[in-house]
Formats: structure tokens, sequence, C-alpha cells
């Protein structure tokens, strides 16, 4: 096989550490075998590129901006990823991740005045996430959706990064909040159970009102031993 191949402990560094920027496809196989180069079409668990070919096993997801989330049979032609009878472009794909495990999900009411809610949920490090929510909240500095109101902040509130009545979700007890708003994909800030709240004040002088029922979607990046994941090239 051509292409690039090296070790599964290679591989992993290498992709932690973010190498693969702007070296072409990537797809790192079960067994830790790296093949990049452009790739050229794939189904039926095999991957063609031009340097090579590249096997994966499984439905596979795909990770996808703004809180969507693909899966089912994947395939790729004509500029196109598709997962059962989906399709999208390929330059919003993030990363497809073939685990054999199923998506950690689930549907919360996150309520303005209880702080964090501990959904439950296990992530890990890395962990790819996908939230959506809806709703209306009411807090000291008005009504507000789960995008948040553009004009205040507060540094007393729970995620002073984020705007006031911003959904904000962190990884365990202790972790660092991250401001997801509506509709947002990206990787697990940090290790525990998958934590929500709305942005309001640690202490305020009117109780907030008002709920967001968010939708979920918690799995595996493909860093993890024995999981094939492919990453698209940026262009």
């Amino acid at each position: 096989m051509r292409g690039l191949i090296v070790h599964s402990l290679i591989a992993s560094i290498l992709l932690l550490s973010g190498c693969f920027k702007g070296t072409g496809d990537v797809l790192l196989q079960a067994d830790g075998t790296i093949v990049q180069g452009t790739l050229e079409s794939m189904g039926y668990g095999r991957a063609v590129f031009d340097s090579g070919t590249a096997r994966y096993e499984g439905e596979g997801t795909i990770w996808l901006p703004g809180g969507r989330v693909m899966q089912g049979e994947t395939g790729y032609s004509d500029g196109f990823f598709s997962a059962g009878s989906r399709r999208v472009p390929r330059d919003s794909v993030l990363v497809i991740v073939w685990s054999g495990e199923p998506l950690e999900t689930g549907t919360f009411a996150v309520d303005a005045a209880r702080g964090w809610l501990d959904t439950g949920i296990p992530v890990e490090m890395g962990d790819m996430i996908s939230v959506t929510a809806r709703g209306e909240v009411v807090t000291e500095t008005g009504r507000s959706g789960p995008d948040g109101q553009e004009r205040y902040s507060s540094s007393v509130a729970l995620a002073p990064g984020a705007t006031s009545g911003q959904l904000v979700l962190k990884a365990g007890e202790n972790g660092q909040p991250v401001a997801s708003g509506s509709a947002w994909t990206g990787e697990a800030p940090g290790s525990g159970n998958l934590m929500l709240a709305v942005n309001v004040p640690s202490h305020g002088s009117m109780e907030p009102a008002g709920v967001y029922t968010v939708q979920v979607s918690c799995g595996p990046s493909g860093r993890e031993p024995g999981m094939a994941a492919f990453y698209p090239a940026s262009r």
C-alpha cells in the first residue's frame, strides 16, 4: 500500500498535535495505518486516494458544524459525502469516525434558574459533541434565546466569556465553560460528565426564568486505538 504508513502510537501523537493540517486528506485505519493524499471515492468499506487505498468497517458518524450529525453507510463521490440517504458537501465535514459504538444522546430541559445541569453523559477530552437548543429565558438583562444577548455579559456569570442568556457547556464539575449557543459542534474541553447551563450571573437581583430544550450527541473523535477516522484537508 502506498502512502504514509506509521505505527498507531505515532499516529496518535500526530493527530493530537495537529500535524495533519495542510497535509491533504487523511484516513487513520483501525490498526493505526495512515493513508493521506486526495480522496477520490469512498464506499463499501474502501476509501480510494490518489496515493493508495484504505479500509474501514461499519457505519460511520459524520460530524458537521452547527450541531449536526449524520450516521449510516458512508460514501463519497463528486465532492459530496453521504451517510444513508443524506448528502453534504465535502467542505462541511469536520471528521468521520467508524467506531462501532452508538452515540450517547439525550434531550434535556436546561432551567435558567437551576445553574449547571449534569446530563449524566460521560465524555473524555477530545470527544466529539454536538448541541442544538431552542427556547426562551428571561435574565436581568432581558429576554434571550440560546445564542444569548449580543450586548450583555457579566464577569460574575457562570461563564464570564459568554453573553447573558447564552447556552454554555463544560465537562466535569471543574471544567472550563464553553459557549455553545443554539447550534454547536466541537471537541470536549475536558473529561467528566457533560454539563449544561444558561449563562446568568451567579448572584443576581432577580431570579432568571425559562427553559431551553437541548439535544445532545456525543461520541469518540477517532483518536482512540482500534477506531478508523477520516480527516478532510482544509481547501
